[in-house]
């Protein structure tokens, strides 16, 4: 089974991100991590070659995101948890969940676009697709 575009691009921004935003030393303990990117940017490549259409918008606005995930993610997985205190890492959380519908959002749009892959679905679920979004609030206001 091939891997969705959706999940395609989701995986190569987070990458991407990976490789600008790792050190030297992180980059080489994550001996795999030129590769993977590599093998994702030739699964865009072969996906564009077989006629499909790839919307720079899907790349930017999930590299923004994922970004985002990143920035509020990045002291917690440090172990920082308690520097920051249990009320901010519930903040980051909830804010976390919020980008995630996000996310979900733009995944779904490129499954409904290009009609490759599933929409992923959340049921009883705060970060439920509920339709557009708007990558640059910072908390989704979704109609």
């Amino acid at each position: 089974m091939e891997m969705p575009l959706s999940e395609i691009i989701d995986r190569y921004t987070i990458l991407k991100l990976k490789m600008e935003r790792l050190s030297d030393a992180q980059k080489n303990a994550e001996a795999l991590l030129a590769h993977e990117f590599a093998t994702y940017s030739r699964a865009l490549e072969e996906f564009k070659s077989g006629g499909v259409s790839i919307k720079s918008e899907w790349l930017d606005d999930l590299y923004k995101i994922n970004g985002r995930c990143w920035d509020l993610e990045a002291d917690i997985r440090q172990g920082k948890e308690g520097d920051l205190g249990l009320e901010e890492v519930g903040r980051r959380a909830i804010m976390i969940r919020d980008i995630n519908q996000k996310r979900v959002a733009v995944k779904n749009i490129i499954a409904r676009e290009t009609g490759l892959g599933f929409q992923e679905v959340k049921i009883n679920h705060a970060s439920a697709d509920t339709g557009s979004y708007d990558v640059d609030r910072p908390n989704p206001t979704l109609s």
